[in-house]
């Protein structure tokens, strides 16, 4: 009968990124999923590489939802060991080796580690960070092969709901203490196939992977991969001849870059014959792109460039490279399946009538801030209908079409006078100036003003500047409440993530030291 309840007489399997490297091995098995130098893996051999660490972990005794750290480099074995980690049911936890020894022991401590997998360049670092903890140490090599030396075929992989926790990835720590970000397999998936959707992947399209699992961009170039069945090429460490040569040889149709990485590859002598036109989308997210770079980028791919901006939480915006070339100062649309919204500082709702913090949710969002449920109660806001969305900490602004422009960071806004000073309107005039390589703009503590604006410039090699002249031609260009009330001309690069995002607190560490103990860098006051 018409409008009848139909009776649902089928049960709701889930079938997530690890499930679906099981069909590829069915079905595409000796097809290439993983390439890193002379070494190629197929589908088949990655599933059962995957399925012996996973068994070997639940014979270890590993049980369902416990973390296991990797503290591991660019590789091969990083994807395995990931599989296998989820094959058993377990949470991988991917940390970052050029964190310190106390701050790696602080995040196994905090996630609960069970684990942790070294590979070789790295185990004296996992070694000191386990410390007398008891963790499980499994090292590359012979530790490894003993771990995985059961070759029996009993199944003890474990079946996956939507709900079970993946992945915890930490954050940057560029604002305070890093917190664990707590990602479903649901979640994952929902990414996955988002971004799979919007770069148009395709199974027959190499993916160029040049950054280490621990980052969650990482993750934007290989994880869509994985789902359509595409061969991930992993370059182990980052250099802009690696990056041409791999180019060269395998042709990837996608990849994930970083504005550091594009100004390598730009300096490289040979880039402009190095073939970068064969990038059907590479993906740039992480720290803001000049439009020069983004200009260069992008006729080098030959209209590929994308860029990202987001949070590896689980809220982002997309511009693809036609909208790029009209709508230079944006950041895009939302991505498919995230909705995005502005708030005053009233919390009141001003999408389409103002510049706010910017909200968002997506169905690829994070479960929440491992262990951090006065985090998790900070970052929420709910609108009239009580639809939760979460706080970003990032400024923007609409224009009538559905783009997105980018202010700044709440942290990182001044109010000079009474007037609110964003950052990137200062750096965006500064960066007009033809010796000006980079620029980051901070804010210090004045007595008159409240704050003011102080200015690190990285200047063009060859090139010289100096720091009063360029502090004068800013300023006549800024409005007076943006009046930079000091200049640096910075040697070397700004200290940044490992995504390329620059570390602002640092560069006030450095001002301040600068001024109590005088600095190297060439500076002049107002």
């Amino acid at each position: 009968m018409f409008g009848s309840k139909v009776e649902n007489n089928f049960s709701q399997p889930f079938v997530g990124i690890s499930e679906q490297i099981a069909i590829h091995a069915q079905f595409r098995p000796k097809e290439l999923a993983l390439v890193e130098e002379e070494r190629s893996v197929n589908w088949q051999e990655y599933d059962a590489v995957g399925q012996r660490i996973g068994r070997a972990l639940v014979n270890q005794g590993i049980q369902r939802g416990e973390r296991i750290a990797l503290l591991v480099d660019n590789s091969v074995w990083s994807h395995e060991l990931l599989l296998g980690i989820w094959r058993a049911g377990a949470v991988a936890v991917p940390l970052s080796p050029m964190l310190t020894v106390d701050a790696l022991a602080s995040m196994l401590s905090d996630c609960g580690a069970r684990g942790v997998f070294a590979s070789a360049e790295n185990t004296a670092l996992a070694e000191q960070a386990v410390g007398t903890s008891g963790l499980m140490l499994i090292s590359e090599g012979s530790s490894f092969a003993d771990l995985i030396s059961d070759k029996s075929h009993c199944d003890t992989s474990i079946d996956l709901v939507a709900e079970d926790l993946a992945v915890i990835i930490y954050s940057s720590g560029t604002t305070g203490t890093p917190k664990g970000i707590a990602h479903s397999h649901g979640a994952r998936l929902c990414f996955a196939s988002v971004l799979a959707t919007q770069f148009r992947y395709h199974s027959h399209g190499p993916v160029l992977s040049s950054i280490a699992i621990h980052s969650n961009g990482a993750w934007v170039g290989w994880l869509p991969a994985k789902l359509v069945g595409a061969p991930t090429i992993v370059l182990k460490r980052f250099t802009p001849a690696g990056f041409v040569d791999v180019v060269k040889k395998h042709r990837p149709t996608h990849g994930f870059v970083v504005p550091t990485m594009c100004a390598g590859l730009m300096e490289h002598p040979d880039i402009e014959v190095a073939g970068l036109e064969c990038f059907e989308g590479v993906i740039t997210a992480g720290a803001p792109m000049s439009a020069a770079m983004k200009d260069g980028m992008t006729r080098l791919t030959d209209n590929g460039l994308y860029e990202l901006w987001g949070l590896t939480e689980g809220v982002c915006t997309i511009i693809d490279p036609e909208e790029m070339s009209t709508r230079p100062t944006s950041v895009g649309r939302p991505m498919l399946g995230c909705e995005i919204r502005l708030i005053d500082k009233h919390d009141e709702d001003v999408t389409f009538t103002g510049t706010g913090e910017i909200v968002g949710y997506s169905s690829g969002m994070m479960s929440g801030y491992w262990c951090r449920p006065e985090a998790n109660r900070a970052l929420l806001w709910k609108d009239n209908k009580g639809k939760r969305f979460i706080r970003t900490g990032d400024i923007g602004e609409f224009d009538a079409e559905g783009f997105l422009s980018l202010r700044g960071r709440i942290k990182d806004m001044m109010i000079s006078g009474g007037v609110n000073v964003y950052p990137v309107d200062i750096e965006s005039v500064l960066l007009e100036c033809d010796g000006v390589r980079d620029v980051s703009v901070i804010g210090i503590e004045h007595p008159k003003w409240g704050e003011t604006p102080v200015a690190f410039v990285i200047v063009k090699e060859g090139i010289d500047v100096e720091a009063d002249e360029l502090k004068a031609w800013a300023n006549k260009r800024l409005s007076r409440h943006q009046h930079l009330h000091d200049l640096v001309v910075h040697h070397g690069d700004f200290p940044r993530n490992t995504l390329g995002k620059v570390m602002k607190n640092e560069l006030s560490a450095i001002y301040v030291s600068g001024e109590q103990s005088g600095s190297e860098s060439d500076r002049v006051s107002r």
